[in-house]
């Protein structure tokens, strides 16, 4: 019964009731009242090691230092807190070999039926984690106490949780956080990954790696790769993933093995933006106006239905790419054209993208440049994150962090800020669309980052990513909140279930700013960070990219980023004004020749 309970949510038919926000869950929604803090909290967050220790905290770079012969991504355009990649051109053949493709995702098979599932579990006996898990008392393990807290990492200690893929290097943090805990990681990943010297490094257990350019076989073959570790191991606790495009295939594996998991209707409903909408709709949910586009000929139509302001943006979002901002009938099919060559000159992988090779485009315009697009009115007012933690079926974690203006037309993002500085009403209800949204998809468990605005009209959703997000969401939530989003995608990926202990107040307020260039040329040096790197309050000054590079400013293209800086200060406007203050400083300061 434990093992149907847990594995099997995701199957269940989505619904709707009443969404009611507990404070414990929901720090914001009671913003003014006395709070109650016995100081476990401040407890809690020491025992993550990371109250005065900040040298290792995440950064949104892959590290420069990977190692000769190995593969690693670079930084995707437009947004670093939606955790999208590229890895660069020049590797030519071997992207092949290394990475997922869109083709994969394709070539997968579709979901079971429920009469298959229960067939699955029920010839799948109970793993090692949920044993241990039925032998203990649950109110204990789902109480929100350090006791909880203790008793849900004795259970997932010694866990074998399969990963597929591990991203770019600088989610090196994940595998490490996993190994404190006790995980017995294993990454699938191609052959040439950065990650497979995580093994010798004694960081992961196993490392399996995988070609990936035999498309039509890398489910078969992955799902036999779990069955060898499950032999060579001992059952597997778990398979998860933190890369955008890996989310489909690590569904689908969990399905044939028995394991927890979000189902794939789900998880494919919301990689489709058209399909999110819909089902929004139906749900009685706030919808953008908004018109699937997938030939010129149809932008007339679209144009008379969805109005303008409007944004034209790919189905299946790689970051900012081929989302533009369009402001009259008269500009929309040199907005189309521009979005479809944009697309046409670039190849999605594995939750990554990368430029097209002159062949590849040559062969693309070849057939004529069109583009499955969706476009949808305009929405104005701010942008938040909204990191969500649901534990079966519920959600059990929520906070907003304000993310700051984007620089259109391309939506390149700048700062953020955690603790939120939205009023506490406002919070709540994209807190609620914000669940709403998850469980009208049928989603269930894991870690979900959702992408919204508060528009004149009230909260409106952007997106939901079926993962956690990227660059410093980790970190942020962590530092104001407590809250470890890799160690409660571990748990759920385990069937574990999750009582975050999420502080009462903010425990830190941090601001940070992603740089973008202002001027196109190249960066002479950076000896600009210098006066930053190192100060108490200046959590990290990275470079995004390096001395002698080309970058471009927003009149000719989309803007590079230069670097990315997090402060921490005594208020939350204190630290906002803060890295608004450095942003300008370095902008002085870079030379661009």
């Amino acid at each position: 019964m434990l093992k149907a309970a847990l594995a099997a949510g995701g199957q269940q038919k989505p619904a709707q009731p009443d969404t009611k926000l507990d404070a414990a869950s929901f720090p914001c929604i009671e913003e003014g009242k006395p709070l109650q803090d016995d100081g476990s909290f401040e407890a809690q967050f020491e025992q993550l090691h990371l109250s005065r220790h900040t040298s290792n905290l995440a950064s949104s770079m892959p590290m420069r230092s990977t190692r000769r012969g190995t593969v690693d991504y670079e930084l995707a355009p437009g947004s670093l807190r939606s955790a999208k990649e590229i890895f660069p051109a020049s590797l030519g053949d071997k992207a092949a070999h290394n990475f997922l493709s869109e083709a994969v995702v394709r070539s997968l098979p579709q979901a079971l039926s429920a009469t298959e599932r229960e067939r699955v579990l029920a010839s799948t006996p109970l793993s090692p984690t949920l044993n241990l898990l039925s032998s203990m008392p649950l109110d204990r393990v789902n109480s929100r106490t350090v006791e909880g807290a203790r008793l849900r990492r004795h259970v997932l200690r010694g866990a074998v949780i399969v990963f597929i893929t591990a991203g770019y290097s600088s989610k090196r943090f994940i595998f490490e956080r996993a190994k404190e805990l006790g995980v017995r990681s294993v990454v699938i990943d191609g052959p040439d990954s950065w990650s497979k010297h995580m093994l010798e490094e004694g960081v992961i257990e196993k490392f399996v790696g995988l070609d990936m350019s035999d498309t039509d076989t890398v489910f078969d073959r992955c799902l036999d790769a779990c069955h060898k570790i499950r032999k060579e191991m001992g059952d597997l606790d778990g398979v998860t993933c933190f890369c955008e495009l890996a989310v489909p295939l690590a569904s689908r594996l969990c399905e044939r093995l028995g394991l927890a998991t979000n189902s794939p209707q789900a998880v494919d409903a919301a990689r489709d933006k058209h399909a999110t909408r819909a089902i929004m709709e139906e749900a009685g949910l706030p919808t953008p106006k908004n018109m699937l586009i997938s030939t010129a000929a149809e932008l007339p139509k679209a144009a008379e239905h969805v109005g303008f302001p409007a944004v034209i943006k790919p189905i299946h979002g790689a970051a900012s790419l081929g989302v533009l901002r369009v402001d009259s009938k008269e500009s929309l099919a040199a907005a189309y054209e521009k979005v479809c060559n944009e697309l046409a000159a670039t190849i999605i992988e594995n939750g990554v993208v990368r430029q097209a090779t002159p062949e590849e485009l040559a062969k693309a315009k070849s057939k004529g440049l069109s583009a499955a697009c969706l476009m949808e009115e305009y929405l104005d007012g701010p942008e938040v994150d909204v990191d969500l933690v649901f534990s079966q079926g519920e959600p059990v974690y929520g906070a907003v962090t304000d993310n700051w203006p984007t620089i259109e037309p391309y939506f390149n993002e700048t700062g953020s800020n955690s603790p939120s500085i939205l009023p506490s009403q406002q919070q709540r209800e994209l807190l609620e669309l914000a669940v709403k949204s998850c469980k009208s998809l049928g989603l269930q468990i894991g870690v979900f980052h959702v992408e919204g605005k508060y528009t004149s009209r009230g909260p409106r959703l952007i997106e939901v990513n079926c993962r956690m997000g990227g660059g410093p969401v980790r970190t942020m939530n962590l530092l104001t909140w407590g809250v470890d989003l890799v160690e409660e995608q571990l748990l759920a990926s385990a069937g574990i279930p999750s009582r975050p202990n999420v502080a009462p107040r903010p425990l830190r307020n941090i601001a940070e700013y992603s740089v973008n260039a202002l001027r196109t040329g190249r960066l002479r040096d950076l000896d600009f960070l210098k006066p930053y790197q190192g100060r108490p309050d200046v959590l990290y000054a990275n470079p995004l990219v390096e001395a002698g590079e080309r970058v471009v400013c927003v009149r000719d293209g989309l803007p590079t980023w230069i670097c990315e800086f997090m402060v921490s200060r005594g208020n939350i406007h204190e630290a906002i004004e803060y890295v608004k203050q450095i942003e300008q400083e370095v902008q002085k300061a870079m030379v661009i020749e």
